[in-house]
């Protein structure tokens, strides 16, 4: 897949914002991207645009374009979709999966048995590969758009509080779980494994923030 300018910028930009490198509230200046990306005025723009579609940025007409601030009203307000479509997603997923991507996904599992839970970066960079191939093997272009969107905003709250959390609250053994209830193709127990595992970020983060 060849990526555009845009799509470039775009990818940069998001990973920046997400990983709270780009704070909230900060100002963004389309200069210093262009300098650090190495890219064009335009192909920032473009992205810019599509980061404000997914609330990730705030345009200021005559102002200038900040990084969307993060309220505590945010978390339960993403808590309360994000728990609906990736419940979904791991219902649907364990209908659809193909035998590829259920390969990948025993190969995620075995990574997060042996892997070391202080590294806390890591392991967020683990569970967005989990979570985009449940929303992947869900086999629906519309949730795996929104969930998508749901997830990055949610892992921006993440990523501000990690330096708080403690490794054992990191919570490994819902993917394990998963994994058994996707091998078993029952969708019912890995929609309330997703629910458990959600609602355990989300009541983790509320001790943080």
């Amino acid at each position: 897949m060849n990526l555009t300018d845009a799509d470039k910028a775009y990818l940069q930009i998001k990973e920046k914002i997400i990983t709270v490198e780009m704070p909230p509230g900060s100002v963004i200046r389309e200069a210093q991207l262009m300098e650090e990306l190495g890219l064009g005025r335009t192909p920032i723009r473009e992205a810019l645009k599509q980061l404000e579609k997914e609330n990730l940025v705030v345009v200021v007409p005559r102002r200038s374009i900040f990084v969307a601030d993060i309220a505590i009203t945010d978390l339960q307000q993403i808590y309360e979709v994000r728990v609906e479509l990736e419940s979904l997603c791991a219902r649907l997923a364990a209908g659809r999966i193909t035998p590829e991507q259920l390969v990948e996904m025993r190969r995620l599992v075995d990574e997060y048995r042996h892997i070391d839970r202080g590294d806390k970066k890591l392991l967020m960079t683990l569970d967005g590969h989990f979570h985009r191939l449940l929303a992947q093997a869900a086999d629906n272009k519309f949730l795996r758009s929104e969930f998508e969107l749901f997830y990055n905003l949610s892992m921006r709250i993440w990523y501000l509080a990690l330096n708080h959390i403690q490794p054992d609250t990191v919570d490994v053994e819902a993917h394990i779980e998963l994994l058994a209830a996707i091998e078993a193709r029952d969708g019912n127990w890995a929609e309330q494994v997703m629910r458990q595992h959600i609602r355990h970020f989300h009541d983790t983060i509320r001790l943080y923030l």
